[in-house]
């Protein structure tokens, strides 16, 4: 078996949250699955594509894939999950799917200054001449075409209309994973599952992405989600860690922790310093009192 992916970047493997799914499931299983870059030409198929050795046969999609390694080399990372756990695991995959995945489609593809920044430059690193200008224009109508059906927008939609309806869906779908997540190691408990290799596909690529997005903004707000993926990183990626630019670092969390706690002692000083003060005005007002009524 080989798994065709696209090249890497940003501290990550790949730069598709796709192809990162697969290659992170496969890391967390301990299961070295041979891979291939995409050479620079086109050859029809969307990436991740897992060939098959044996028979020629190619499989494309994330889950797919996984199914198939769960099938056929018993590659499982779900068999502690309970059966409530797994349909959580569906129904959470799905949301990462469409509603992520989507938005960081909107934010690279139908943003402008990303689109000329990021996405662009980055086909051209990815293919040769001239399949990168054809398969960023493919990938451009795909997004276009994408957004119409999921959101019901005709075609007159402005652009900034058709990115506050994404953009409000993602940011709903970041803080689901952020409640589910809280303060445990993984989304299920303290083994990853399934759900974490699409999880951390998706977040990992929103934190490192240079693209500019609401998404990203969204995102950096929610310091555990942040937490999470530079622990999946540095466990499953140590060697491209270095690389790695996440919205928010573990280190800014813990200065922004000092802060908070150095902020909170000096509130509790000063509202100390007020009941001080305030006590003993009040013993002077009444010592006066006694005073002037001793006259």
């Amino acid at each position: 078996m080989e798994l065709q992916i696209v090249p890497g970047d940003w501290g990550l493997p790949t730069t598709d949250p796709q192809c990162l799914t697969v290659i992170t499931y496969c890391k967390m299983c301990g299961f070295d699955l041979p891979q291939a870059v995409v050479d620079g030409t086109w050859n029809g198929r969307r990436v991740p594509v897992l060939t098959l050795a044996d028979s020629g046969e190619y499989l494309e999609t994330p889950q797919n894939i996984i199914n198939l390694l769960i099938s056929r080399d018993s590659i499982q990372l779900d068999e502690h999950l309970s059966e409530r756990d797994k349909s959580e695991t569906t129904a959470l995959t799905s949301m990462l799917t469409d509603t992520l995945y989507t938005a960081m489609l909107c934010a690279l593809w139908l943003d402008e200054d990303n689109y000329q920044s990021v996405s662009m430059p980055l086909y051209k690193r990815m293919y040769k001449f001239p399949f990168n200008h054809y398969k960023a224009y493919e990938m451009y109508r795909y997004v276009q075409c994408l957004v119409q059906a999921r959101y019901s927008l005709d075609d007159n939609a402005d652009i900034d209309t058709i990115l506050k309806k994404v953009y409000d869906s993602s940011k709903r779908c970041l803080q689901i994973l952020a409640n589910k997540l809280g303060d445990k190691q993984y989304l299920l408990g303290d083994i990853p599952s399934q759900l974490d290799a699409f999880a951390f596909a998706h977040l990992a690529l929103i934190g490192s992405c240079p693209a500019k997005s609401k998404l990203k903004d969204d995102m950096a707000k929610l310091v555990n989600l942040n937490d999470y993926t530079v622990r999946i990183h540095k466990k499953f990626f140590p060697k491209l860690f270095r690389n790695y630019s996440p919205s928010v670092t573990e280190e800014h969390w813990l200065m922004s922790e000092t802060k908070r706690h150095q902020l909170a002692s000096l509130t509790a000083f000063i509202g100390l310093v007020g009941v001080f003060i305030w006590y003993r005005a009040g013993s002077r007002l009444h010592i006066n009192n006694r005073a002037l009524e001793g006259r």
